[in-house]
């Protein structure tokens, strides 16, 4: 009898779910590999950057929160962009846009953590000259951010 609860609460939360995901991102299986692959590069960049936080002692769970954010509002816009081909009748294409433009940005990200993380030898050549420009800026950013932790810890701030 227990059982039979249970599965009816799972059953019904999953109905729910499923049905939320379906009016938010649309119902097309390619849509489901396109979002699998998007917050994959997400939790990628997530693990990348506390990694390289964490080594280079830029760590501070404000930017953690602010991340937080970030990646609801990157959840959020796939969602945006099927509503938009829903209201204009287009087949998906504000919806692939949205994915490919914020996912290449996340993919610099979660590339530019790896390689910050010390892992660079997983990642190609290639992949770090165009993400160069990347490298630097959080390299910048955590010298920063490592700066102002410490001036707070003294308490200069």
């Amino acid at each position: 009898m227990k059982d039979h609860i249970i599965y009816s609460i799972f059953g019904t939360v999953g109905a729910f779910f499923v049905s939320v995901f379906n009016f938010l991102y649309g119902e097309d299986p390619v849509r489901y590999m396109a979002l699998l692959l998007f917050g994959l590069v997400i939790a990628l960049d997530w693990i990348g950057g506390h990694r390289a936080a964490k080594k280079d002692g830029s760590y501070a769970s404000e930017y953690g929160i602010e991340g937080a954010y970030r990646t609801v509002f990157l959840l959020i816009m796939p969602a945006i962009g099927h509503l938009i081909d829903q209201i204009t009748g287009m087949p998906g294409i504000a919806f692939g846009f949205i994915i490919a433009a914020f996912g290449l940005h996340i993919w610099k990200s979660m590339t530019a953590n790896v390689v910050r993380a010390g892992w660079e030898k997983w990642v190609p050549e290639w992949a770090m000259n165009v993400v160069a420009d990347e490298i630097e800026h959080k390299i910048a950013r955590a010298t920063k951010r490592r700066q102002e932790k410490e001036k707070y810890l003294k308490g200069d701030a």
